[in-house]
């Protein structure tokens, strides 16, 4: 009886010592798992403010977008305008370049024949007759007989002549005419601004500018040649 009694207590023993265990097991599996859960938590916090900061992100992107859109609008509106400009800057370039072939290829005028003098009047100081219309024609001949350098001469004479003549500013413009023609476009440009300078209220001055223009243009300065043509565009 005893020995039995001894057996159980043993195995009574035996399996609170097995339960001990399995309980200190389920403990250790308890906090794994809180510390699971705890790990999982922090995650999923991060997780959501990630996720807030990328709708704050997308909110800024859409405002940018606007923002963008918006820009882009007015850009367009403003090349809208530029091609508009430039459309009537051509139309005028145009106009003025057709008047500039009427004018140079038209029919020169007879020039005045020359007579020669006689011994007695060469004693005289020399004189050119005439008025100055006549003048300002033989100097038109000769730039249409593309004889450019002895029609500076003439109109520079003109000029000094006739300062106040309404023709003056028309001389000017054809003295200029000459150095473009001759290529020398810097000293075209001096020449075309010195139309305005002359006879603010002359009918080539438009014609000057438009020259200027391609003077600048033909010495690679693209910007001095947009002002002269906007300065035309924006006077005539």
């Amino acid at each position: 009886m005893v020995a039995v009694l001894a057996l159980t207590g043993c195995a009574s023993r035996g399996s609170v010592r097995q339960l001990q265990g399995e309980v200190a097991g389920l403990r250790e599996q308890v906090a794994e798992l809180r510390k699971a859960q705890d790990a999982s938590t922090r995650e999923l916090a991060k997780t959501v403010g990630e996720l807030k900061a990328l709708d704050g992100q997308l909110a800024k992107a859409s405002q940018g977008e606007k923002a963008a859109e918006q820009q882009v609008a007015r850009v367009e509106a403003r090349l809208g305008e530029t091609d508009e400009a430039l459309r009537g800057l051509r139309a005028s370039l145009d106009g003025l370049s057709r008047e500039l072939v009427r004018q140079a290829t038209a029919p020169a005028p007879p020039r005045e024949k020359r007579v020669e003098a006689r011994p007695a009047e060469a004693e005289q100081p020399a004189a050119r007759s005439g008025p100055a219309e006549q003048l300002y024609s033989a100097a038109l001949a000769s730039f249409r007989a593309r004889e450019h350098g002895q029609a500076v001469l003439e109109f520079t004479d003109f000029i000094a002549r006739h300062p106040q003549h309404p023709l003056a500013a028309n001389a000017q413009f054809w003295i200029a005419e000459a150095y473009y023609l001759q290529r020398d476009y810097r000293q075209a440009v001096a020449e075309y601004e010195k139309v305005g300078e002359m006879n603010a209220k002359s009918g080539k001055i438009p014609d000057a500018l438009l020259k200027i223009g391609l003077c600048y243009r033909a010495l690679n300065d693209p910007a001095r040649a947009r002002e002269a043509w906007q300065q035309l565009v924006q006077a005539y």
